[in-house]
């Protein structure tokens, strides 16, 4: 009996020590050590440990809780970035690539508009640069680049079930399936749906109150075979939005709401020698409509009710890029042609059809670009890095041709622990087809004669890190010339400002590691422009913190950010408070819980023509349970 025991106990003892050292290897060798850009702006890794303790769904879960970043929801219930104390940033000025795959889009320069709030239970780990030029990335142009890539068979064999359900009666459904067949291929299937609830928001005008609904629903499609040095992925990302607050000259919406999609198949295929050969083709359909029964004012045109847009968008893709590699020197040298489609139809009329205008337009963009990137070891310690790209775009028809240049310098310097970080950039935003083109100008106006914004970028940081400990100090300066504005007094709305401006931030990071299983993450942020108005909070604070006890993961993350005034509406100190629990019960099932804004005191939005602000998440509590096969 007593040698029964002794088995029994060893077999106990070198279980758990195997589940321990497997959970070790798997943190060391994560995904994201292997595909970061250190050089390439500020970095922000979410690995696949941190997504699973936070018990995120979608990726805005994510993005809210990136340092110096912060979310808006605009008035057609769209997400877009800002930063601190700074306007809300043009669609273009972001970019999401799922893998290598970049989310396009000719009508808007980025499909952010579309996948922002994706689904991500199919992404292994996500990257967000800040303060990048993105040549690094081979693509089109943008400051902010979120990467996510995702999970495939040679680290997740098997089958996955992931059930959300929320206390406004939302639901979340994911399902994954990934083998490695006899003959080699590899398969990825990912699924979802969902049903996402908001809370409903009122206004009153003329004894009549009216709903500010941000409800949506869709489902998210991915699928990729992998063979030998070829790659074949698939997506499809399909949504319906409430239309929230509307355009309506007094902010009384009725119905209405947006109905997009995207899909794209992407082909990789890997040469000997770092010869990499993309090719791709997207499909985007992006349905807008507003209903106001007190008035909707557009461009041209006295006031309507119903105001209908169909925009569609068709991209094909071909990138070549190859890498040579030496003890001193790393050059990256690649170039891309793109032909981006660009179709818009509309509906505009009013409620006693004493006015209806309907109108079809397209245009087309052939875009070529060539990029070249050079790294080059002074020694083991000091690097120094120099990039050029030209951008050369060709419009089928009316808007003017343009050749666009980035360049870029950098200096990285590692002293013992110490590690130095300088760059300077100087860049441009793109522009959208929305922007350029509209002949009748109606609903909107474009202006076929725009420049695209210039920006000088200047970024230092420096890092110190032990086993346990990590500062960081950064600090980015950007200065904008030729932004746009939109003058109604002009012919076609926008055109560029003799103004120049400039943006600030100062983040200072730390982290503590107590063991394998348990971190902390703080940041502060400080942010100015050279307005004298704070567009939003300058200032933030950042806790998250990632524990496990046994059985138990535990997530808190907690965000500070300061009052300000906007629209003559002040929004009060924010402090929204996330927490989540999970419990393993075994290695192939779990079952957690997560609160969102627990405290109800989260981050709020002034919206003009409103009398209150907002909340950009609401007060939610989920229930999630995860069963893997």
């Amino acid at each position: 009996m007593r040698f029964l025991f002794l088995i029994g106990f060893c077999t106990a003892l070198f279980s758990q020590e195997l589940h321990s050292l497997l959970d070790a290897y798997k943190k060391e060798s994560d995904l994201s050590k292997v595909t970061k850009r250190d050089t390439s702006g500020f970095l922000e890794i979410y690995t696949r440990e941190d997504l699973e303790r936070m018990q995120v769904h979608n990726l805005l879960d994510v993005l809210k809780t990136v340092p110096g970043l912060y979310l808006k929801r605009g008035a057609n219930n769209l997400t877009l970035f800002t930063t601190s104390s700074a306007q809300s940033a043009p669609v273009t000025f972001s970019r999401i690539y799922i893998n290598d795959h970049d989310m396009t889009s000719s009508s808007f320069g980025s499909g952010f508009l579309i996948w922002g709030e994706m689904p991500i239970e199919y992404i292994d780990h996500i990257e967000i640069y800040k303060a990048t030029s993105s040549m690094e990335f081979g693509n089109e142009n943008a400051s902010i680049i979120v990467k996510l890539y995702t999970k495939d068979a040679a680290r997740d064999n098997g089958s996955k079930v992931r059930m959300i359900g929320d206390s406004r009666g939302g639901y979340d459904a994911n399902i994954y399936t990934t083998d490695i067949t006899k003959n080699g291929i590899s398969y990825f299937a990912y699924a979802n749906s969902d049903n996402i609830r908001r809370k409903t928001y009122h206004n009153t005008y003329n004894n009549k109150t009216y709903d500010f609904k941000s409800d949506k629903k869709g489902y998210n499609l991915y699928g990729s075979l992998s063979y030998k040095d070829y790659k074949l992925e698939f997506g499809k990302y399909s949504k319906e939005n409430d239309s929230f607050i509307g355009i309506g000259t007094h902010k009384t919406p009725e119905g209405g709401g947006l109905d997009a999609q995207q899909l794209y198949i992407h082909l990789t295929k890997k040469f000997p020698e770092r010869l990499k050969l993309q090719i791709s083709y997207d499909n985007l359909e992006y349905n807008r409509q507003y209903n106001d029964e007190n008035g909707i004012r557009i461009a041209n045109a006295p006031l309507i009710n119903s105001y209908n847009i169909k925009f569609i968008d068709d991209i094909f893709s071909v990138i070549l890029e190859k890498k040579f590699q030496n003890d001193a020197n790393s050059l990256f040298i690649g170039s891309f042609y793109k032909y981006k489609a660009f179709t818009a139809q509309g509906d505009y009329y009013d409620t006693a059809l004493t006015y209806r205008h309907r109108n079809q337009l397209s245009n087309s963009l052939n875009l070529v670009s060539l990029y070249a990137e050079d790294i080059y070891a002074i020694n083991d310690t000091t690097h120094i890095l120099a990039s050029v790209k030209g951008d050369f775009f060709r419009y089928q028809k009316d808007v003017k041709s343009q050749n666009e240049y980035l360049a870029k310098i950098g200096f990285v310097k590692a002293a013992g622990r110490t590690r130095f970080k300088f760059s300077y950039s100087k860049t441009y935003i793109p522009l959208a087809f929305y922007q350029l083109y509209n002949p009748q100008n109606i609903p909107y106006r474009a202006n076929p004669q725009l420049n695209a914004p210039k920006m000088d970028l200047f970024t230092t940081g420096v890092y110190y890190q032990t086993k346990k400990h990590k500062f960081s100090l950064e600090f980015v300066h950007a200065t904008l010339k030729d932004t746009l504005v939109y003058d109604p007094s002009t012919a076609n709305g926008w055109v560029n400002s003799k103004e120049d401006i400039y943006k600030e931030l100062l983040e200072i990071g730390y982290r503590y590691k107590f063991d394998l299983d348990n971190k902390i993450v703080c940041n502060i942020d400080f942010g100015r422009n050279s307005k004298d108005i704070n567009f939003s909070p300058a200032f933030e604070t950042t806790i998250r913190a990632y524990n496990r006890y046994r059985k138990f993961d535990f997530y808190n993350e907690l965000i500070y950010r300061t009052s300000y005034t906007l629209y003559n509406i002040y929004t009060k100190v924010s402090l929204d408070f996330t927490s989540a629990v999970k419990y393993n019960y075994s290695n192939d099932f779990s079952i957690g819980i997560r609160g969102e804004n627990i405290l109800n005191r989260g981050f709020t939005l002034p919206y003009r023509g409103v009398s209150y602000a907002i909340p950009v998440t609401d007060q939610k509590f989920f229930l999630n349970v995860e069963y893997t096969f």
